[in-house]
């Protein structure tokens, strides 16, 4: 008898789950080790993300297809010359720095967003500082918004403050932290600081362009609201919170090919050039109504970007305000979209390697699929402004297709050494795997086993009505379809008896979840064998794959028996009579699948059933419970098992007149297991009528296998 198979590369292995075998399991291999990385790890995980969101962001720059920022965005740099410290030495740092603001107000800047933290020096130099922003808001022109800054010292934080001797928290107030990366930037409109929601520079500086009714408010920690004129004239609310985002940097901060495209003139000024402007202007300025960044240049606040590694700081709150005015903020997908993604991979993957049969058409598939998803990627970024899980899925397949490649190589080199592996034709694998360890294990022995055991509905008239390679035809569709059922759930086969399957769990290595394996194999049996009669492609002899299986646990023997010239490995004794016993009983109840009491109470969990009888059959002296499995119970059938049930425990408790009468009613029940039962209990149950028997305790004794 032969145990063995000749699959093609994609086909699941027998007995135990063969991964060579299996175009699905690595795709979900490694899908399963991104997930634990992803949520045990997403720091890491996230840094190949970020890093390909540097490349996107710097490809879109040199494409030409990066925006120019809002018209309304300036910088003013200072820049330490000569002539800026030349002023510090002769007037005094804070004096020269209440010029240039006062320059600014000049030339009608609405709002001076200041990236400088002012809180060092005398309390006098802080006044004037003080008093010159106090002036400007006075006049109701321009509006000074003030940094401040979360800091670190001794492991404890707090909050750096402009102006602190000289009441510089009376004035509009933004974070300016941005989290620091090698290029990408982290940034958040919105900050929670013991207790106080604080803005951030850059929803600060929006804040104070907006007329009072309109300007942002804190609505709850962490979240700020504000109302915007829609299209239609009516005020819309919008809002910002402490989530997470990433600064959309369109291009570096000294390509101005952007700003000219859209014809913006004066986008960055230092000192100088800013104060000849207001010297020399005339009529409407290049910076009013502008919102301007005041800060350090390049060289001493440096700032690394997507575009450079020398970007002055005020860039950032610039691109955030930027990002904020035009709704083009980088937000990082949800956890379960990304999670989503890589798993549709997988399937897809696993899809692909069991579609496509040719190595060559494998690889062309791979490299399509790899720029498809990095495309994605692209796309999500510069059009839909989103940082989906990209490197993660790019990963998975390429590995993936990597790993197909040797798994299938692989399989080829295993089969040629597999057909001269002769021992697979007399074990199952779960013996061939136990006995190549310890040749101990196939010395006789006494198991708990779980024991299955089915027999085809009319082998007798098939065999004398067809041909007889018809019915060779038809049982070895029948033990295909049992046999990979019994060794998908690690089943061990006896040998092959007419039109007979027998298959045991427990021996030779003990098996705590025996029965539970057999339930599932017997289940799967049923349910094969029901789809290969309906399939619209079944001929005459799938009709005829109809059987009834019996299930039962108990103590099994199992060893070599034979004599010297052949020897087999198998199951004797009890166990394997009642079995058999049972099995014969499918018919006269109808029943598909017939398992004793015994094997139902060794089940971790019992499945749909229905008690529908309780005998003795010939030659046993215990008597047993024979429940009727079914792979589901609802709608009429459970209510059909409820009435049966009612009628039995009124026959188990000698009531023969209310069961018959229950068992009546059940006689034309759509379930032919219910309704064959309940005639044949009826009919029972009418004759105890009439002559009811002595000493009833509710079991009956069948004269007949």
């Amino acid at each position: 008898m032969s145990r063995q198979r000749q699959d093609g590369p994609g086909a699941a292995g027998s007995g135990n789950f063969d991964p060579v075998k299996s175009s699905w399991f690595y795709p979900l291999l490694i899908l399963v080790l991104l997930v634990a990385f992803r949520l045990f790890s997403p720091g890491s995980a996230e840094k190949p993300e970020l890093f390909w969101l540097d490349q996107v962001l710097a490809a879109r720059s040199q494409l030409g297809l990066a925006d120019s920022l809002d018209p309304s965005i300036r910088f003013v740099e200072l820049s330490m010359d000569d002539e800026i410290a030349r002023r510090f030495a002769t007037d005094g740092e804070y004096a020269t720095i209440a010029s240039i603001l006062l320059t600014l107000e000049s030339l009608g800047v609405k709002v001076i967003a200041v990236d400088i933290i002012y809180s060092y020096g005398r309390e006098e130099d802080q006044a004037l500082l003080a008093k010159t922003i106090e002036e400007i808001t006075a006049r109701g022109q321009t509006t000074v918004v003030l940094p401040v800054s979360l800091e670190v010292k001794s492991g404890e934080s707090y909050l750096l403050r402009s102006l602190p001797a000289a009441g510089g928290d009376r004035f509009p107030r933004g974070l300016v932290n941005v989290a620091a990366g090698k290029n990408w930037r982290e940034y958040r409109m919105v900050h929670q600081f013991g207790g106080e929601t604080i803005p951030s520079l850059a929803l600060a500086a929006f804040a104070a362009s907006r007329p009072a009714p309109l300007a942002p408010k804190v609505t709850a920690g962490g979240r700020m609201e504000w109302k915007s004129i829609g299209e239609n004239g009516l005020a819309v609310a919008a809002s910002a919170d402490d989530s997470r985002l990433f600064l959309n940097l369109q291009h570096a901060y000294r390509d101005t090919r952007f700003d000219e495209r859209e014809r913006i003139a004066g986008r960055a000024w230092s000192i100088g050039p800013l104060e000849t402007l207001a010297k020399r202007s005339e009529g409407i300025s290049l910076l009013h109504d502008t919102i301007v960044f005041f800060g350090y240049n390049a060289e001493y606040d440096l700032k690394p970007t997507t575009h450079g590694d020398q970007e002055p700081g005020m860039l950032l709150h610039g691109t955030a305000l930027n990002d904020l005015l035009q709704g083009t903020a980088i937000r990082p997908m949800p956890l379960w979209v990304d999670l989503l993604v890589v798993l549709l991979v997988a399937l897809l993957a696993a899809l692909v390697f069991s579609m496509v049969k040719s190595k060559r058409w494998l690889i062309l598939v791979a490299l399509a699929g790899i720029v498809l998803i990095l495309s994605a990627g692209c796309l999500a970024v510069w059009w839909f402004h989103l940082l989906p899980a990209t490197i993660g899925p790019a990963f998975l397949w390429s590995a993936a297709v990597v790993l197909e490649v040797g798994r299938r190589w692989t399989f080829e080199q295993r089969e040629r050494t597999q057909r001269d592996a002769m021992l697979g034709f007399y074990f199952s694998p779960a013996v061939l795997k136990q006995v190549t360890k310890n040749l101990d294990m196939i010395r006789p022995q006494e198991n708990a086993v779980a024991v299955l055991l089915s027999d085809l509905r009319g082998f007798t008239t098939l065999c004398e009505t067809q041909r007889v390679e018809r019915v060779f035809e038809l049982l070895n569709r029948l033990f295909a379809i049992e046999t990979d059922a019994a060794l998908r759930e690690n089943g061990s086969l006896a040998r092959f008896a007419g039109d007979q399957f027998l298959a045991y769990w427990g021996a030779p290595e003990p098996a705590a979840d025996a029965a539970d394996r057999a339930l599932r194999a017997a289940l799967e049996i049923h349910r094969n064998l029901r789809s290969r009669r309906e399939a619209p492609g079944a001929d005459d002899l799938d009709s005829w794959l109809k059987i009834g299986i019996g299930l039962h646990s108990g103590r099994g023997l199992v060893g070599h028996v034979g004599s010297r010239s052949y020897r087999d490995y198998n199951i004797v004794g009890d166990s394997v009579n009642t079995t058999a016993r049972v099995e014969g009983q499918t018919k006269n109840y109808a029943a598909a699948i017939l398992a004793t009491g015994e094997f139902i109470a060794a089940l971790s969990q019992a499945p749909a059933n229905l008690l529908v009888d309780r005998v003795q059959v010939k030659g046993k002296a215990r008597a047993s419970d024979l429940h009727a499995v079914f792979e589901e119970c609802s709608g009429e059938l459970a209510e059909g098992c409820r009435l049966y049930t009612i009628a039995f425990d009124q026959y188990v408790a000698g009531e023969f007149k209310l069961a018959a009468e229950g068992f009546t009613n059940l006689e034309n029940h759509s379930s032919p297991t219910i309704a064959t039962s309940a005639r044949l209990l009826a009919e029972r149950c009418l004759g105890f009528v009439e002559n009811p028997p002595a000493d009833w305790d509710g079991i009956y004794e069948l004269t007949s296998k």
